[in-house]
């Protein structure tokens, strides 16, 4: 489903594009940061599951109620979750959703590796093959959003996000902070839009933002076995790809 941010609830329902221990790595990341949260393990649902929920009482950006809850089920190799942002939703109304999204679960889900829509780059892209690699998994949304996994393991995923104008007045607001403590930097980009680089040399992450159609473009582009910026990949590889990406955002998005 695609995002909207700063005007209401979001809600986001997924699967891992290929058998991973996803489940597993979210879990334990999820146990080292419970200070203002709570993870639930939930019986009887596929072979195993839980739900997590933050308790912030307020959060300034975007206008909203803080945190956010979610749900994560592991059947066989296939992991699947539901997630509703910046919302307050108690775990035991996610609980039902998760189960029927568990239902779904179908080797079909595995089977098919590449389904993407004619508004993402296509797997064969000659600039997605020579930076990338070998495309192995691929999934899409035309309202739009974009994900890879190569051959080499390395993960890239582009997706969009409506703005309300609260949030995109918050966005700039954010965006100068960060700028200013050096974790985003600003690069050169078209009339109308602003484009950000993170800092952060553990990932290839960019943000871009279009005035006139209040939408967002976060990328992130990573090798999946160490987390970090794959191997080989220059910042010239990656601007390349970045213009691939945003070209074919700006049609989707009009």
């Amino acid at each position: 489903m695609t995002s909207e941010l700063g005007i209401g609830w979001n809600v986001v329902i997924g699967y891992t594009l290929a058998p991973s221990e996803a489940f597993e790595r979210e879990r334990e990341y999820l146990e080292e940061n419970l200070s203002f949260a709570e993870l639930v393990a939930w019986d009887g649902i596929g072979d195993a599951a839980f739900g997590y929920t933050e308790r912030l009482p307020v959060r300034v950006a975007y206008h909203t109620p803080a945190g956010h809850t979610k749900g994560w089920a592991r059947v066989g190799e296939h992991t699947v979750w539901v997630q509703v942002n910046r919302s307050l939703v108690p775990l035991e109304e996610v609980r039902p959703l998760l189960e029927k999204v568990v239902e779904r679960v179908s080797p079909a889900m595995h089977e098919h590796p590449i389904v993407l829509p004619d508004e993402c780059p296509a797997p064969d892209h000659p600039v997605l093959a020579r930076v990338f690699g070998e495309v192995e998994y691929a999934r899409g949304d035309a309202g739009w959003e974009c994900s890879y996994i190569s051959s080499r393991g390395w993960v890239l995923r582009a997706s969009s996000y409506a703005l309300s104008p609260e949030a995109l007045k918050e966005e700039d607001v954010s965006s100068d902070r960060s700028l200013a403590q050096g974790t985003l930097r600003q690069l050169p980009t078209r009339e109308g839009m602003s484009r950000l680089r993170s800092t952060d040399d553990s990932i290839w992450r960019d943000y871009v933002t279009r005035d006139a159609t209040r939408q967002m473009l976060q990328l992130n582009f990573r090798d999946a076995g160490s987390g970090s910026r794959p191997a080989g990949v220059s910042e010239a590889d990656f601007d390349e790809l970045m213009d691939v990406l945003i070209e074919a955002w700006r049609d989707a998005i009009g």
